[in-house]
């Protein structure tokens, strides 16, 4: 028996941005009456993430759309991930509140592009420039949706927390296929637009980042207690990998059934809606081939040279003290302790593969950084085997009396996060999330105890 799709737009865009995808399900046996086409504000300012994802849940009951267990399925583009991911954690509760994947009413869930860690083209929606090209309706005038775009930012504290809570909480394993089968396809090429095209980011498919798309994140904690030998703890996800896939695509073409890797998108489309638990790691394998498929393609067509294929990591650090208190003021050192005195590693990381750093702007204690990790590779090849990068971090005190364990300048002071046998920062196209731990010390003048004389 059918059970209804619900399509779900992203940031600054309706539901007729879904008309073609609808069309090509219709001529693939979907009843038209099966397919719903959702609508949401995404550029009036007070409007954040979570009133999207709550006024999502009033609209599935005023819809009669059914809300029971895996009752329908959805497709989801750009924003619209977090915004499901959003609706997933309100929804998905018990009668005390407490998260529930056995409650989830999608069955199958099909993500277009989706920005689960973010855009780096969030900024530019909140600037001038922003306003001017999407600013001009009476509903708002000058407005593009500052909060649902401060969610969007990369890095920033919302998307880390969701993840927290949907990909490493072991009470809420949404993502497990016996609860949801997702699907996340994503493309890694730009648009056709010139001016577009101008603003090209490598690893992307000119809106959204791969890496930024994978929901198959990894997530460390580090800390620093013993300034000279920190303890690190990789967090393990709550469930098997998830099903992803990289096309020869753009951010708009990924929604269409358009002439680039059509086969592949058709099958791994209708694979997506149909998949069930007891076929889904053959789906999750079908996805990892078309993926080598495509940057084998593209490299050998484009040459390494050419990075639109090469394959990054986005990395989001949040830095806090002991108590929980974020620290915004701080730097993060890549580098090899020993064997390279001209910090020839350092440069090489910091100037060639570590790409872009962004703050996050509500809370710079959060800060994403971007790496290519198909020139990491090759700077291993290079050295024949024997680069070693290591990681440290250092904060400025705050004032005299409270000031930071910052690590010394010593060998065992840093984390090892890639050498030819460890591989702790050598993810393709997967997010990593990073807690790191520094403690703050107070002088001897902050609290006294004498005695009267």
């Amino acid at each position: 028996m059918a059970i209804p799709t619900l399509l779900i737009h992203g940031w600054s865009a309706t539901s007729a941005s879904f008309r073609g995808l609808s069309a090509f399900l219709q001529q693939q046996g979907f009843n038209v009456h099966d397919i719903n086409l959702a609508d949401y504000l995404s550029l009036n300012d007070e409007i954040s993430l979570w009133d999207v994802s709550w006024a999502m849940k009033k609209a599935l009951q005023e819809h009669d759309l059914p809300t029971g267990h895996h009752s329908f399925n959805a497709i989801v583009h750009s924003t619209g991930g977090l915004v499901v991911r959003d609706f997933l954690r309100q929804f998905c509760r018990d009668e005390q509140g407490r998260p529930d994947a056995s409650r989830t009413p999608i069955r199958n869930l099909l993500m277009l592009a989706p920005a689960n860690f973010g855009s780096p083209l969030a900024g530019l929606g909140k600037s001038m420039l922003g306003r001017l090209g999407k600013g001009w309706r009476w509903d708002g005038f000058m407005e593009t949706g500052k909060e649902l775009l401060n969610a969007l930012e990369l890095g920033s504290s919302i998307s880390y927390e969701l993840a927290l809570r949907d990909l490493f909480d072991p009470a809420f394993p949404i993502f497990d296929p016996q609860h949801i089968c997702t699907t996340v396809l994503v493309g890694s090429n730009g648009y056709e637009d010139t001016f577009k095209r101008m603003m090209h980011e490598n690893g992307s498919d000119g809106t959204v980042r791969v890496a930024t798309a994978n929901l198959n994140a990894h997530y460390l904690k580090v800390d620093f207690g013993n300034p000279t030998e920190p303890r690190t703890v990789e967090v393990p996800r709550n469930g098997p990998d998830i099903a992803f896939g990289v096309l020869d695509r753009n951010h708009s073409t990924i929604t269409q059934d358009d002439r680039q890797q059509r086969e592949d998108w058709r099958r791994l489309v209708m694979q997506a809606l149909d998949v069930t638990p007891s076929n889904y790691a053959a789906h999750v394998q079908d996805c990892e081939q078309v993926t080598r498929q495509t940057f084998q393609r593209g490299q050998g067509l484009l040459g390494k040279a050419q990075k639109c294929f090469h394959e990054y990591m986005h990395v989001v650090f949040r830095v806090s003290d002991q108590h929980g208190n974020p620290i915004p003021d701080y730097f993060i050192e890549f580098y090899q302790e020993d064997g390279d005195r001209a910090d020839a590693v350092m440069q090489k990381i910091h100037c060639e593969i570590l790409e872009k750093v962004a703050p996050y702007s509500q809370d710079n204690s959060y800060r994403s950084f971007f790496f290519d990790l198909t020139d990491l590779q090759a700077a291993l090849e290079d050295s024949g085997g024997s680069l070693r990068v290591d990681m440290s971090v250092v904060a400025a005190n705050l004032s005299a009396d409270i000031v930071y364990l910052n690590p010394p300048d010593m060998p065992t002071s840093g984390v090892r996060v890639f050498d030819a046998d460890t591989r702790l920062f050598f993810r393709p196209n997967r997010p990593m999330l990073i807690d790191l731990t520094l403690y703050r010390e107070t002088s001897d003048r902050v609290f006294r105890i004498g005695r009267e004389e």
